[in-house]
């Protein structure tokens, strides 16, 4: 399941999340018996030797599935949607399962169904959804031969709920699930169950039942002969050794990991393993073992997916390699790069666990409305049975009833405020109050596109400005003191700065402004007003903080990016001049 995108608490979503699709399918009792034994053989297939031979053996079998016979067609076009997920095409595998969700399917097609929609609903970030199809697959309540698809739900509930950060609830779904597999079903749902709940325990800070529960996963995933599972678990198991700084068992382990994920076409997996490997060779002092080339490879690799978390730990490997080389410029190049992976990251995870409050939010504000329904029925057969009672005991009901509907009210303004700070929280940066990475760069694009739209004249300009030796500032005064000191620049930057400029803080002492002016002088004007402040606003404790600026001036075809770019290399010219100044990019420089 991806577990070493775990290290550090950086979770992965990715590969975990592909490995919750592979969903275990239950005999049809309906079929033809020849073409039901071929589709049991198929799926045998695909979870134990390999699932390109199956899709195969499912193309052969396309003409004679009739959609009349509705558990066969689900169960063929389950497994088919199985693939299409190891084949990188999730939409399709979403939509596939989409249509089956419209037809009358049996409880444990239907909850199998359920489980696969959630599962690609995080791989594809469409958290709301996916939240939404695992609470309609927990409140299935059916009594079935085959446990598997209730065992299949505990087990998406333990990542999904351990990946939010609910780790108590994730794991007792988790060991529920490895219970009921052991009482009721056997070896292959263990294998899965541990499968799951291995890296929940990481999360959870328990490394040592995590360890556990990895060797145990990988004991019961060979005895059912799951190659591509028992190579999911030794890479995550070979990255919690590896914290742990068991560093030669983790290495022979993340070997073995690449070889079993390599065999099963699963590169995703195999590229997280091979990552790990290079991390260990590393922490071993022989950085000099790793191919530049293999690096390269996975750089490309996870950057072309978005696999943003992965990327950021490859970047922070290159810049400890550069280290050791004496290569400052490349290791705080690499440095600026894992900051912006990571930063992409924890948008995502911030995401998630938003659209985890919004569904609990939709669910609460559900159960509010109706118990206020449920009073106000009760309150109304009140007053019917007595109608004939005096004034006093009518008014007292109504009483009641406004009574009821103010507490009510009050708490779903309670819950209303509590959707807005949230919403917030996910938009700002909590230190300087200014818009966060994702949001600032989101919205950015908007105004671009509005000026882009609007071309009343004039000039877009984006200013990115980096605090001059931060970490003497962190080294010397300490950690709080460097906090006051990018809470101070903030302040001034929104004070120098007009009203209608974009702010925003995008990195660790990084800042960028995006502003709208007639000529290219007023903005240098404001970046001139925030270096010199007045005396009196400096206290004389105060440690002395300067700024290098990069400006980069809008020009056709242009986006958000390629502004970003001119003027991230801006500021690095403003950088290698000493610092404390400012530099154009060359389009600004042509208006000067």
């Amino acid at each position: 399941m991806g577990p070493g995108a775990e290290a550090g608490g950086w979770f992965n979503l990715k590969p975990v999340l592909a490995g919750l699709v592979l969903i275990v399918l239950c005999d049809g009792v309906f079929a033809e018996p020849d073409l039901r034994s071929r589709l049991d053989e198929a799926r045998r297939v695909s979870y134990q030797e390999h699932w390109q031979q199956a899709q195969a053996m499912l193309d052969d079998l396309a003409d004679r599935i009739d959609p009349s016979d509705v558990r066969e067609y689900a169960d063929f076009h389950l497994l088919e949607a199985r693939h299409l997920v190891l084949a990188e095409r999730e939409e399709e595998a979403l939509q596939r399962a989409a249509e089956l969700l419209e037809l009358d399917l049996a409880d444990d097609q239907r909850l199998r169904a359920l489980q696969f929609s959630a599962n690609i609903g995080v791989l594809l970030r469409q958290y709301e959804r996916a939240f939404e199809y695992l609470g309609r697959a927990l409140a299935i309540r059916v009594e079935l031969e085959d446990p598997a698809p209730q065992i299949a739900t505990l087990n998406m509930a333990s990542y999904m709920f351990g990946r939010v950060g609910e780790y108590e609830r994730g794991i007792r779904y988790g060991e529920r699930a490895v219970a009921l597999a052991r009482d009721l079903a056997g070896p292959a749902e263990v294998c899965v169950a541990l499968q799951r709940l291995a890296p929940v325990y990481k999360w959870a800070g328990q490394p040592e039942r995590s360890e556990q529960a990895y060797r145990d996963g990988i004991d019961a995933c060979q005895g059912v002969g799951n190659a591509l599972f028992v190579g999911v678990l030794q890479h995550g198991l070979a990255d919690l050794l590896r914290q742990r700084g068991r560093l030669e068992e983790a290495m022979d382990l993340a070997e073995q990991a690449i070889a079993g994920l390599e065999r099963a076409i699963y590169p995703l997996g195999e590229y997280e393993a091979r990552l790990v490997r290079a991390e260990i060779l590393h922490d071993l002092g022989r950085p000099g073992a790793v191919e530049q080339a293999d690096l390269l490879r996975l750089s490309e690799y996870f950057g072309e997916r978005e696999v943003w978390d992965q990327a950021a730990r490859l970047e922070m490997l290159l810049s400890r390699m550069a280290d050791v080389d004496g290569d400052a410029a490349r290791a705080l190049e690499h440095l600026h790069r894992a900051l912006q992976a990571r930063e992409s990251f924890l948008g995502r995870e911030r995401a998630m666990r938003l659209a985890y409050l919004q569904v609990e939010f939709d669910a609460r504000f559900q159960e509010q409305e109706i118990e206020l329904l449920r009073e106000s029925t009760r309150v109304a057969q009140l007053e019917a049975q007595t109608a004939v009672q005096q004034r006093r005991v009518r008014t007292l009901g109504m009483l009641l009833v406004g009574l009821t509907f103010l507490v009510l009210l009050a708490a779903l303004l309670r819950v209303f405020r509590s959707r807005r700070r949230f919403r917030d929280l996910s938009r700002r940066d909590h230190l300087s109050g200014l818009a966060n990475h994702g949001w600032f760069f989101e919205r950015a694009q908007s105004l671009l596109d509005q000026f882009l739209a609007e071309r009343p004249g004039g000039l877009l300009i984006l200013v990115v400005a980096d605090i001059d030796h931060f970490k003497k500032i962190n080294d010397r005064f300490g950690h709080r003191a460097g906090d006051e000191v990018l809470g101070r620049t903030a302040r001034r930057m929104r004070e120098s700065f007009p009203e209608h400029a974009l702010i925003g803080r995008i990195g660790g002492e990084e800042f960028a402004v995006l502003i709208r002016a007639d000529r290219l002088d007023t903005v240098l004007g404001f970046i001139e007003r925030f270096r010199r402040p007045d005396p009196d606003s400096i206290r004389a404790d105060d440690p002395e903080v300067t700024l290098s600026f990069g400006l980069s001036c809008h020009q056709p075809g242009d986006d958000i990016e390629a502004l970003r770019e001119r003027a991230d290399r801006a500021l690095y010219a403003a950088k290698a001049a000493g610092r404390d100044c400012y530099r154009l990019d060359a389009n600004c420089s042509a208006l000067r």
